[in-house]
């Protein structure tokens, strides 16, 4: 079943998708347990620039059970509008596994030049806070570490910091 289900949303046309079928589609998504169909459909209303979508791929994302299984959450968000959330993806860095920070930082510096100084700042406060923690706990301190996925979202905050300040 599984394996036909996912079949059948990968043929899906999503430029043939009705607001009622995007809203069917979304209650399953919540109800879902399988993550390959979980993500299949996330990136469905990627595709689809189906924002409505985007407070409930979050709350998976943020799902303890599935930390695993969310990078390709993370990623299904790129497509979408999502830069009223970008504390969210500060969040991300600071707390998530290698795959979903990865795709946070990406849109973390897609979004930062339009941020305002209050997401600025609060933004650099819980980066700077989880720099200081990892700089005393973490043991991986190398390329791909959470310390340096913080250090590098601390630079490209404050590096379109410096550059609106210097205009």
């Amino acid at each position: 079943m599984k394996t036909e289900l996912y079949r059948a949303l990968k043929a899906i046309n999503v430029e043939n998708l009705s607001e009622e079928d995007k809203e069917e589609l979304l209650r399953f998504f919540v109800v879902t347990e399988n993550h390959v169909i979980r993500n299949q459909i996330a990136f469905i209303f990627s595709d689809a620039k189906y924002n409505r979508a985007i407070p409930f791929i979050i709350e998976k994302i943020n799902d303890k059970k599935l930390s695993h299984h969310n990078g390709s959450l993370v990623y299904a968000l790129e497509d979408l509008d999502v830069k009223d959330r970008f504390i969210e993806f500060v969040k991300m860095v600071c707390e998530m596994e290698y795959e979903p920070r990865y795709q946070a930082c990406e849109i973390l510096r897609k979004y930062a030049p339009g941020i305002s100084e209050e997401v600025r700042e609060k933004s650099l406060e819980m980066l700077e806070e989880r720099r200081i923690l990892l700089e005393a706990t973490a043991t991986d301190k190398g390329p791909d570490s959470p310390l340096n996925f913080v250090e590098y979202s601390i630079e490209l905050i404050k590096g379109q910091q410096n550059q609106a300040d210097s205009y």
